[in-house]
């Protein structure tokens, strides 16, 4: 509406004449013209920017569908399946379900069914630390033995920091009961004798803040210290600080596993088509993984962190490591953070028994996927990244530039290699058939700059040949990290050099004992549990068990054996000492 000078109000148009009102008239038009335009375009923008929004969101919605239609098809109808949620913008766009919740009576997978969440569960655990340090109550980087005095000294410090971004060296105490013969998926376990197997240790895998080791046993600790500076248990404290604040109704903790829970999905194991075996988890420890939810309240909890509402905590669990020597890593506090294809991702998977889940958040696209599933041959981080690259792909890389390699070249790759950390032992070999040289049942494919590229992967592979074609040692690259391992011949060991080895041997720190005997050329390792199993020698003083355990021993200045040492992935050294000698005609 124009607005006239006092007294013009009313004048006419055959008024107009009057110069003021005139003038004054003309130019209020025009200003009212300005708006009108001006408005114009604001809503023209509007509607530019909600066209875009409205197509991205259609395109994530239908790049969603066609990874779930690929993953459907991919199984049979009655396979154990999962449930997809995505949200765009924190509004959910997408909850998809599909395959069997429960096989014996045909009971589907719905978009409202609960799964147990793996380790997907610690950036809870971490978030609830968190809160502590707003309160006040601690600080993340407090050593650890101020709040659990009874964990052994180990003469560097330990903090808070270190167990949450898996810095600390710590053994895991799964791998560590694992030594038995019963691990943690095979006995009941409660949360005190996790905490107590843990505290047993007298000794770090390496000093804290060297190196980057997923265990377990950090995120025990943690819990453990949440329970004791707030004085409720860890379910009590994130149910009232997180869950019911965020509207996660149906989100809790497995901390008593034969607890009914309403809708919950079993967990099964076994191949695509069958056959198909219970896979349920069955401790009463959590805290490093253990939270029962559904995609919804996965994806409620993704928005309250994209939201701003909780932004310093947000700010704080995406915090990455730092190691000693200034190098950052990929892990924060319970996520992961890096760059896929160029887009930061918020991520962490999970795993236990038959559960296999993924929680992603992708803030710069504003875009968030849940997925859980309830059979470990579904590949929930492939359907999320499958959903991220039908939707923004395909993303532009480098070109890797093919190297061709005669047959008699790349067999001068293969052969047995030992992990220069963990003592594992590794295989490359030549394929006749295929004429590619494979690591484990991964083609590797040379590249004109030198290394080797697993297909299908990100992962590379330098290696380092001597003058005369001899191998010396391999680099595993995968982005930052690298693996060094040496070559290793294949061992096969006389009889004087087992001289000392059958026998009972006992660990303190395992608080178990292992049993070797030796019989002619055969050799045999009876655990605790009465589980008797192969002893393969792999490289000189090096034996190999079943389920993927390394067993060495050390001699003194006489080569006499000394003692014996058993590690795995996450557990690097367990000493052993000898206790008595038995000998195979002692055997039952």
């Amino acid at each position: 509406m124009v607005n006239y000078p006092v007294g013009c109000e009313y004048i006419g148009i055959d008024k107009m004449k009057h110069s003021i009102c005139t003038l004054h008239y003309l130019a209020c038009r025009r200003i009212e013209l300005v708006r009108t335009l001006s408005a114009a375009f604001v809503l023209l923008a509007f509607a530019s920017v909600s066209f875009g929004q409205s197509a991205e969101r259609a395109m994530i919605i239908a790049a969603a569908e066609k990874l779930i239609a690929e993953e459907i098809a991919a199984a049979p109808e009655n396979a154990p399946g999962c449930a997809v949620g995505v949200s765009f913008e924190g509004e959910t766009v997408l909850r998809k379900a599909f395959g069997m919740a429960e096989l014996e009576h045909n009971v589907p997978i719905t978009v409202d069914s609960i799964f147990e969440s793996g380790s997907v569960a610690k950036q809870f655990t971490a978030a609830a630390l968190v809160l502590l340090e707003i309160d006040g109550k601690l600080d993340i980087n407090d050593p650890v033995r101020k709040y659990i005095p009874e964990l052994p000294d180990y003469g560097a410090p330990l903090t808070i920091r270190h167990l949450l971004n898996h810095t600390a060296g710590l053994r895991d105490w799964g791998a560590v009961m694992g030594i038995s013969g019963v691990g943690r998926g095979e006995r009941i376990v409660r949360q005190d004798y996790a905490i107590h197997v843990i505290t047993k240790q007298k000794h770090l895998d390496f000093v804290p803040g060297a190196e980057y080791s997923y265990s377990n046993s950090g995120y025990q600790l943690a819990s453990e210290i949440v329970e004791r500076v707030s004085g409720m248990s860890l379910p009590e404290f994130t149910k009232k600080r997180l869950f019911d604040p965020i509207g996660m109704k149906d989100t809790s903790w497995r901390d008593e596993y034969d607890r009914v829970v309403p809708r919950r999905v079993q967990a099964y194991d076994g191949p695509p088509k069958g056959p198909w075996k219970l896979s349920m988890p069955f401790m009463n420890v959590y805290g490093n993984g253990g939270i029962l939810t559904t995609v919804g309240d996965f994806l409620k909890w993704n928005a309250a962190l994209d939201s701003g509402e909780w932004q310093t905590m947000a700010d704080k669990l995406e915090t990455r490591g730092v190691l000693n020597d200034g190098k950052k890593i990929d892990y924060a506090l319970g996520l992961s953070v890096y760059s896929y294809n160029g887009i930061r991702e918020v991520s962490h998977g999970g795993r236990t028994a038959g559960y296999v889940t993924f929680l992603a958040r992708y803030p710069e696209k504003a875009l968030s996927i849940a997925t859980l599933c309830n059979g470990p041959f579904r590949n929930p981080v492939r359907i999320t990244h499958g959903i991220v690259n039908e939707a923004y792909g395909p993303f532009a890389a480098p070109p890797a530039l093919p190297k061709d390699l005669s047959a008699d070249e790349l067999k001068k790759y293969a052969g047995l290699w030992r992990e220069d950390k963990t003592r594992m032992p590794s295989t490359t070999a030549f394929d006749e058939k295929s004429g590619r040289l494979m690591a484990g049942n991964i083609p590797l494919r040379p590249l004109a700059d030198g290394t080797f590229e697993g297909s299908g992967t990100s992962t590379r592979f330098r290696f380092e040949l001597g003058p005369n074609g001899d191998r010396i040692s391999a680099t595993r690259i995968s982005g930052d990290d690298e693996t060094k391992f040496f070559a290793e011949e294949r061992w096969t060991p006389t009889a004087k050099e087992l001289e000392g080895l059958a026998g009972t041997w006992y660990s303190d720190e395992a608080e178990t004992a292992i049993t070797l005997v030796v019989d002619g050329d055969k050799l045999k390792v009876r655990l605790e549990s009465l589980l008797e199993l192969p002893l393969t020698p792999v490289y000189k003083d090096h034996f190999s068990i079943p389920g993927g355990s390394i067993v060495w021993i050390e001699r003194n200045g006489k080569g006499e054996i000394e003692s014996l040492h058993a590690g795995t992935g996450r557990l690097r050294d367990l000493r052993f000492r000898k206790a008595r000698i038995v000998y195979a005609k002692d055997q039952d």
